[in-house]
């Protein structure tokens, strides 16, 4: 048996059964792989264990090995199967916090990027707008702009400000998996994430395919998704499209925005390319999006981002080398044109960005003693164009006049090493800025047998909305540095299997000490906010996952509890302490032949408070339940859902109400 990345290069290597070692993978690599004979006993264990079990897995599922025993069975060839591995992953040791996979959503009621990544445990979407308009993601308590948003593993984190971090080009029809990094896992990346990071794994199949979409609903809703890939030789070709409208839920709530994207994947002998290039159109109305005192807020963006790169495999080295680049245009009317009769004499205008960032990153890894190190350095330009942002430039022509850019250069180095059942790694990051200096980060890690413990050492550079947003209460202060973050976690996991039921559980907890936090703070006789590296911010909680399979039913669940304190002082904090305490998630789907149905339900308590009128209120807690049925003939899937069941109303921010029951349904089309 031969399966892709895993080339015939001299004797073939003959298994009776994996050894689970954490190498074991890599010895294969170049290599032909047969296997003799797996026992039903073995793999079982090996599929409860996970790791390199999961390729055992894969392997068996291709022909009919029905063993139950060691002895007294006949050979069987089994046919050639390709397996494809992310280009990123082969330079990275350490493993995500969580995974969510395509199998996991495309039978359930996610039909948004931000519903997808919403699932996943400690994190915190909270919503503008419906049809993935604008999100504010975050985890464990943080805030929308201490979390990285990573495309195929690159890091495409808009360096304007958080609120547009999520406008990336790409349906949920195109995501096969979506991946939560903490602090200590990006490192191992070679990146820096205060709080943690997301990664979109998106068209990374293999194979032929073509699979179409279109979708109606509540409020003049509209949703139409293609998508097309086909091999050739070597290379994996996908097109993939997508438009979205809606009239909107309530006044200047209505949006339409698309997206287009081109990939390219190419397996080879010695080395894999990946090539994609993606372009987005949004424009969408903002009712209270940034201030409940203005209803008539509009915004229209348009980004396009193109990476490729290219993993070489050197006999026992492998090398990872690749270029990105993002460009985003950003429109904000605070008074939507058409929408008003007159604006205030003291509105000056539209406010337009143009942000753009590149980079190169350069990876290395290598087996050393019973171990992996792992190197690697990066350089990241970003620079933004403004008619607000930056300092003041006469050169500029259209409407900007303001300019601001910042150059880094980042370098890291990591090993890991397994002793028996114990796996001890370390990775040591640096960065250099041209404007904010020298820093660095740092992790260690434990894990014995179900056991991991972390501590890590991060931090996170201004935006330039830190830097330079000015407004009649507002003073900006363009030399800030950067905030940083020590974490402290540990994690608990367990599968077990019985017969045809299979259940896994996890949790983790976690405590994280932030200094020189970004926060605008007043003096309590002033109404004027500054901008300061000043206050201090700890987050500390648990959170818990669990999947139970017992076919025809499949049950998963989270719960995520966070506490945060922040210090500032003498001075008045405006730092937002309007996290999510508690989240709840319960999902529970029932397959029979080709009928399905899905039920989901989720608990939300946020602390704070937020103005509406005269009045203080604060969020409090939430259920919100959904509900999706599929009937499947052949290739096509008829399908009905709907949302907030309850008709609760209910807010992500304090001026922005989101919808009630809404209903929808369509047709999917796979081949």
């Amino acid at each position: 048996m031969r399966a892709d990345l895993l080339h015939s290069h001299g004797a073939a290597l003959r298994f009776r059964r994996f050894c689970r070692r954490g190498w074991a993978v890599l010895a294969t690599l170049h290599r032909e792989v047969t296997i003799g004979h797996l026992a039903a006993r073995v793999a079982d264990s090996s599929m409860a264990k996970g790791g390199v079990a999961v390729v055992a897995g894969v392997l068996l599922m291709q022909g009919p090995l029905l063993a139950q025993s060691d002895e007294g069975r006949e050979g069987h060839t089994l046919p050639e199967v390709t397996i494809s591995v992310v280009a990123d992953s082969l330079t990275s040791t350490t493993e995500p916090a969580a995974v969510l996979t395509a199998s996991d959503f495309n039978q359930s009621s996610i039909h948004t990027i931000a519903d997808l990544v919403a699932q996943l445990p400690g994190v915190d979407l909270r919503l503008r707008g419906g049809g993935d308009v604008q999100g504010d993601l975050s985890m464990r308590g943080g805030t929308f702009d201490q979390m990285l948003v990573l495309l195929n593993g690159v890091d495409l984190t808009d360096a304007q400000t958080g609120h547009l971090t999520l406008d990336i080009p790409i349906d949920i029809t195109m995501v096969e998996r979506v991946e939560l990094l903490t602090p200590a896992d990006c490192l191992a990346r070679g990146l820096s994430a205060f709080c943690g990071a997301v990664n979109l794994v998106v068209c990374d199949t293999y194979r032929d395919r073509l699979l179409a979409e279109v979708r109606g609903g509540s409020y003049g809703t509209l949703d139409a998704a293609l998508l097309a890939g086909t091999t050739t030789g070597a290379w994996a070709l996908t097109t993939a499209a997508a438009v979205h409208r809606s009239d909107g839920y309530r006044a200047n709530t209505d949006y339409g925005h698309g997206s287009l994207m081109l990939q390219a994947l190419r397996h080879g002998e010695n080395s894999d390319w990946h090539l994609q290039v993606g372009g987005q159109t949004k424009s969408y109305g903002g009712a209270g999006f940034y201030s409940s005192r203005y209803p008539d807020q509009y915004e229209s963006t348009k980004t396009l981002t193109a990476s490729v790169s290219n993993q070489w495999r050197l006999q026992r080295f492998t090398l990872h080398v690749a270029a990105y680049g993002r460009m985003h245009r950003d429109h904000f009317e605070l008074f939507r044109d058409g929408y008003v009769d007159s604006v205030p004499a003291w509105y000056g205008g539209h406010n337009e960005h143009l942000s753009r960032l590149g980079g190169v990153t350069l990876r290395g890894m290598m087996p050393l003693w019973r171990g992996v190190v792992t190197a690697g350095a990066g350089l990241r330009h970003e620079s933004i164009w403004s008619t607000v942002l930056g300092e003041e430039d006469s050169t500029l022509s259209g409407p900007y006049d303001h300019a601001g850019s910042r150059t880094a250069l980042t370098m890291h180095g990591g090993y890991r090493v397994r002793l028996g059942r114990l796996t001890a790694e370390g990775t040591l990051l640096g960065r250099y800025s041209d404007r904010f200096g020298g820093d660095y980060g740092w992790a260690a890690q434990l894990q014995y047998r179900m056991l991991k413990v972390v501590v890590a050492r991060t931090f996170r550079q201004p935006t330039f909305t830190d830097l330079y947003y000015r407004s009649v209460t507002q003073v900006p202060n363009a030399a800030l540095g950067a905030e940083s973050s020590t974490t402290v976690e540990a994690t608990l996991s367990s599968a077990y299997r019985w017969r045809r039921s299979d259940l896994r559980l996890s949790a983790t907890g976690y405590y994280r000490a932030g200094d020189d936090i970004i926060d605008w703070v007043r003096r309590e006789d002033e109404e004027v906010w500054y901008s300061m590296n000043h206050t201090e911010v700890d987050a500390m909680g648990v959170d818990m996952s669990g999947c139970w399979t017992l076919a025809p039913f499949v049950v998963r669940m989270s719960y995520s509890l966070c506490h945060v304190a922040a210090d500032a002082g003498s001075w008045i904090s405006a730092y937002a302490l309007d996290y999510l305490r508690h989240k709840a998630v319960v999902n529970i789907g029932l397959r029979l032949s080709d009928f399905s149905i899905h039920l989901g339900a989720s608990y939300r308590y946020r602390d704070g408070e937020y103005v509406e009128g005269d009045e203080v209120r604060r969020y409090g807690g939430v259920v919100l339940c959904e509900a999706r049925m599929d009937y499947r003939i052949g290739h096509v899937t008829l399908f009905m859902e709907g949302h907030n069941l309850l008709d609760r109303v209910w807010r992500d921010h304090g001026g922005v109400p989101q919808a009630g029951v809404t209903a929808s349904g369509g047709v999917r089309v796979e081949i």
